[in-house]
């Protein structure tokens, strides 16, 4: 028999929680989320976001100056309410004190489970904010094809941050990069993505928003055909005499692309497309508003429970872990991510 001391006890929970800070270490270096959303602590259950628009503009005056045009500055605001999020394991007090019992490698497993899915938690979050295509502060789905460029001014006029069904003006429709296009059209495609993309406005009605391409979303289905457009030297063969390849080469090094990144919660396997791709922007100027938003109120943490604790757990023999945290996934600005859609 293993006698169940507090000093046993201290032992094994040292043990879980070393395993538990690894395991989330390991894993939040591998993950995408943070490519797109940003992360906010949290102290309040509700969290609130406000936020200055762009508005501001500089104008001429009449010869010899003394004409000064006010403005009023308005802000946007977004509120966010933090929800609970646990797991737990129970483990009987034969099984931490049985020589031949399995209970010490299950509560370390559990933890090196713990630590992994804490890690991952946001990720998972995040991936079904963006399958479900929720509302966003102007109150429309996030992917939408008449965001209000100024949600106070709407003669200003309207952007989409979905590119889907026939094209109009400048606006370039669906933008298929499978393979069910060639690769030079893929490529092209991509293009006419970026140039409608620079012809977003400020809130102002009148300046550039100055949004770069910064990444591109992929399902693991379009993972190959992703990396295809982002090299150069390959779209420089792919083009043949129907371009010139210079041309096509040139025009993949001025996107500034790095390797695609896969996202396969975006898949069909899990609810997604396997031929929607998502283009994740950069502005010169952010606030603390990204895409999206992952609220952190209460990190995970794992908390013990046993007999020499709690009289209801000294009756059944039981020990008893439990892991909590308190979060929020929410949409922020439409303008930073854009879906894709084959048709």
């Amino acid at each position: 028999m293993a006698a169940i001391t507090p000093s046993f006890l201290f032992d094994l929970e040292s043990n879980m929680r070393v395993i538990t800070s690894r395991e989330f270490e390991r894993l939040t270096s591998q993950l995408w989320w943070t490519l797109l959303a940003k992360r906010m602590p949290s102290g309040a259950k509700k969290e609130r976001i406000s936020w200055l628009l762009d508005s501001a503009k500089i104008e001429r005056t009449i010869k010899g100056g003394g004409q000064v045009s006010f403005e009023d500055i308005v802000a946007l605001t977004t509120e966010y309410e933090n929800l609970n999020a646990s797991a737990g394991l129970k483990l009987k007090k034969e099984q931490l004190e049985d020589l031949d019992g399995n209970g010490v490698q299950l509560a370390t497993h559990w933890s090196r489970q713990m630590g992994a899915y804490a890690a991952y938690w946001p990720q998972k979050m995040i991936a079904k904010a963006i399958r479900d295509n929720g509302a966003t502060y102007d109150g429309l789905a996030f992917f939408h094809l008449s965001h209000p460029v100024n949600p106070f001014n709407t003669a200003i006029g309207t952007y989409a941050n979905r590119f889907t069904g026939v094209a109009s003006g400048i606006y370039p429709g669906a933008l298929p990069i499978d393979s069910s296009v060639s690769v030079e059209t893929a490529v092209q495609n991509i293009a006419k993505a970026i140039a409608y993309v620079a012809s977003l406005k400020m809130p102002n009605g009148e300046d550039p928003r100055f949004l770069r391409l910064k990444h591109l979303f992929v399902p693991p289905a379009l993972t190959a055909r992703a990396q295809q457009i982002t090299n150069a030297k390959f779209i420089a063969q792919a083009a043949g005499s129907a371009a010139g390849s210079g041309d096509v080469e040139a025009l993949i090094r001025n996107f500034g692309l790095g390797q695609p990144v896969e996202c396969p919660e975006l898949g069909s396997a899990f609810g997604g497309s396997d031929t929607t791709y998502y283009l994740g922007m950069e502005e010169i100027t952010s606030n603390e508003l990204g895409a999206l938003v992952y609220v952190d109120r209460e990190p995970f943490s794992i908390t013990y429970h046993g007999p020499q604790t709690d009289a209801s757990l000294a009756r059944i023999r039981e020990f008893q872990w439990t892991t909590e945290g308190r979060n929020v996934v929410g949409m922020g600005h439409p303008y930073l991510l854009f879906r894709a859609e084959a048709s």
